[in-house]
């Protein structure tokens, strides 16, 4: 046994406080760090991105900025050409040549389209005769508007996106014709290249869905590139992965056309590089911080729990039985306050255990006693109850309170005995009593059978409902119910001749009714006295089919005829005119359980010569047609069977003679007598 103890009280090293305490406070330090790992790279990473977007939004910004200076480079020099007294002697003398000559040098200089047209729009410079121009820009310079914007040149059937800035050419206030002057982007790749230089990345610009200037392979798709185009808006690319770091921006006339679409792109090495240098640097860190707890915890743990664990021996020692032993802890914190307490626990521990076990017996046999006293009142209780409310009550499925009540579809039954006033005048106290017990008893074993919830009694008067507390279904309720009247009618039958048999002059006529309907159903009464039972309409309308119905038989109301009919043969009880209900309501009587056997052979004559009777009752008036006439047809075979039968034995008793013992003096001797003489 003591050996059993201490296995009880030895402790595994897996299930020990310091095993579970260090590895608590491992798992939670390293779930820290994993954690503030997790936020970290995060965190970290979306620095990063951000950092990258707003480098690459910097640059598409700068790039719009040198794109912006190039177009007042082209509408200053326009603005220069129509003011120079050289180009206006041209146009007024319309010297095609002169002026290819003077424009020439500076086409080639600043590697710009330069065109001259006179006053009706014809081109005067022999120089890009291909130029067609954009005829509204021509036509605004003619109406004396300068302007800049994006538009496409056209050359040689090939569209190309460039920069025109035009400008009326005056002579005193009369224009006399107009400068053109065009930046075509495919023409100036030396410019981009230069560009893209200058900003650290790489640049391109697509017209249509193609490459019109492009510093590096630089490809856009024709979904991407209508995005941008259509929609007019920048959009971007941003990645620390394959694709890199991307802006685009739509180049749009001043009718917000799509004219093209520039791109700055950039690597995402540099910056993935920095992320990665940082997550390095953070696993040092992390690392290191992992060390550091790790020994913490084993220090801190081992400073707490040594003095437990030496606790834990010295209890086990006390455990055994040795309440002598002293148990001694040199720390002066909360456990060594809890070994000084233990102290005191085991001196006066010895006294307590005589008491403890005396103040044991006494309370057991209090317990026994009372346990006794509430099996006996819980015992007669549930004569007081019907089965399935108690059962309910005793298992806490319903709350004894007024408050509570609700609708639900029930069958509910009434029966009373007719003329019980009569019977209870002709008997005395404690046969009525007997009489009215034995009946309500057997009422009631008949009902529990069903599975119905007896209601009350009152009087000789029974009240039964099916459906609650136990549901099963509307239908089911309703069979039940019929077959409980159905079998206490014939149960009836035979006390009947059973209490006649006693001397009963006028035995129990029993007359029933069921209706199916939404009743009322709860607890009624005060919080000091109350009845669980069901109210209602249809409760009432059960007890008028009650009260209408004949002696010994059975009225339902066409809703549980509806519910039974598949079930039961029913045959029309009357037309009635109830309390309570408008118009005349038509009531049904069961008659015969269907698919069961009928057994209505009064009596029967077997070839011994024996008679047999049937094992119950036959009541009449729940006999079909056919029922009647078999009945008929057996009593006539069985009245047969026994007159033939009579006559048998007369015959072998006639023909058989008789001998007479008679005694004349000399015994054993016999005398025969005549067949004619009795």
């Amino acid at each position: 046994m003591t050996d059993l103890n201490e296995s009880n009280t030895m402790v595994s090293k897996k299930e020990s406080i310091k095993n579970r305490l260090q590895k608590y406070f491992l798992l939670i330090s390293l779930s820290i760090i994993f954690l503030m790992s997790i936020f970290s790279l995060v965190f970290f990473y979306n620095s990063t991105l951000k950092e990258s977007t707003s480098v690459i939004r910097n640059k598409l910004l700068l790039a719009d900025l040198f794109m912006q200076d190039k177009k007042n480079d082209i509408s200053d020099l326009a603005k220069n050409l129509a003011s120079n007294r050289s180009v206006q002697l041209g146009i007024e003398l319309e010297s095609s040549i002169k002026l290819t000559e003077y424009l020439d040098s500076l086409e080639q200089k600043n590697n710009y389209r330069i065109a001259v047209f006179d006053v009706e729009g014809n081109q005067l410079t022999e120089i890009n005769s291909s130029f067609s121009g954009e005829r509204n820009i021509l036509q605004k310079a003619l109406s004396g508007e300068s302007s800049l914007e994006p538009c496409f040149i056209e050359d040689y059937n090939v569209k190309s996106p460039a920069f025109v800035a035009s400008c009326p050419v005056y002579y005193g206030d009369d224009i006399i014709g107009v400068v053109l002057v065009e930046f075509v982007f495919m023409e100036n790749k030396d410019f981009f290249t230069e560009l893209a230089r200058n900003l650290d990345c790489e640049l391109a610009i697509y017209s249509d869905n193609a490459t019109v200037v492009s510093t590096g392979e630089l490809i856009i798709t024709e979904q991407l590139y209508k995005t941008v185009a259509y929609l007019g808006r920048t959009y971007e690319d941003i990645s620390l992965r394959s694709s890199g770091l991307n802006e685009y921006k739509a180049i749009t006339d001043s009718f917000e056309n799509p004219i093209a679409v520039i791109r700055v792109h950039m690597s995402s090495y540099q910056y993935i590089k920095i992320f990665m240098t940082a997550i390095i640097i953070y696993i040092i860190l992390a690392t290191i911080f992992t060390v550091i707890v790790i020994a913490l915890v084993l220090r801190v743990s081992a400073s707490i729990l040594n003095p437990i664990e030496l606790l834990l021996n010295n209890v086990n020692i006390v455990r055994n039985g040795d309440l002598s032993h002293e148990v001694i802890l040199h720390v002066q914190d909360e456990i060594g306050r809890l070994g000084y307490a233990f102290n005191e626990l085991r001196s006066q521990l010895n006294e307590k255990i005589t008491t403890i076990q005396s103040m044991n017996q006494s309370l057991e046999a209090t317990v026994q006693e009372r346990t006794a006293r509430l099996n006996t009142l819980n015992d007669k209780m549930k004569h007081y109850l019907s089965p399935q409310l108690y059962a309910s009550i005793s298992g806490g499925e319903r709350d004894v309170s007024v408050d509570k009540h609700y609708r639900k579809k029930l069958t509910v039954f009434f029966s009373d005995v007719v003329s019980f006033t009569a019977t209870t005048e002709s008997l005395e106290a404690e046969d009525l009593s007997t009489l009215l017990n034995s009946y309500l008893d057997n009422m009631a074993e008949i009902a529990q059978k069903y599975g119905g919830t007896i209601d009350k009694y009152v009087g000789d008067a029974v009240m039964v409902f099916f459906g609650d507390p136990e549901f099963t279904s509307d239908k089911d309720h309703a069979v039940r119910a019929v077959k409980m009247a159905m079998e206490m009618q014939e149960r009836l039958i035979s006390f009947r001749e059973e209490w006649r048999s006693r001397g009963v002059e006028n035995p129990f006529h029993v007359r029933m009714g069921i209706n199916t309907g939404y009743c009322t159903i709860g607890n009624f009464g005060s919080e000091t006295k109350m009845d669980y039972t069901i109210i209602g309409n249809n409760v009432n309308l059960a007890a008028r089919f009650e009260a209408a119905a004949e002696p010994d038989s059975i009225l339902m109301s066409p809703e549980t005829y509806m519910l039974v009919k598949d079930e039961i043969d029913c045959v029309v009880g009357g037309e009635f005119s109830l309390k309570g209900v408008s118009g005349i309501i038509k009531a049904y009587t069961p008659v015969k359980i269907k698919k069961s056997k009928s057994n209505v052979n009064f009596a029967k004559v077997t070839n011994r010569g024996e008679v047999l009777f049937p094992e119950k009752p036959v009541d009449l008036k729940l006999l079909s047609p056919s029922e009647r006439k078999q009945l008929i047809l057996s009593v006539k075979n069985a009245f047969h069977d026994i007159v033939e039968t009579s006559k048998d034995i007369a015959d072998k008793k006639a023909s058989k003679p008789k001998i007479v013992r008679k005694l004349d003096g000399d015994e054993g001797k016999t005398k025969k007598m005549p067949e004619n003489k009795k």
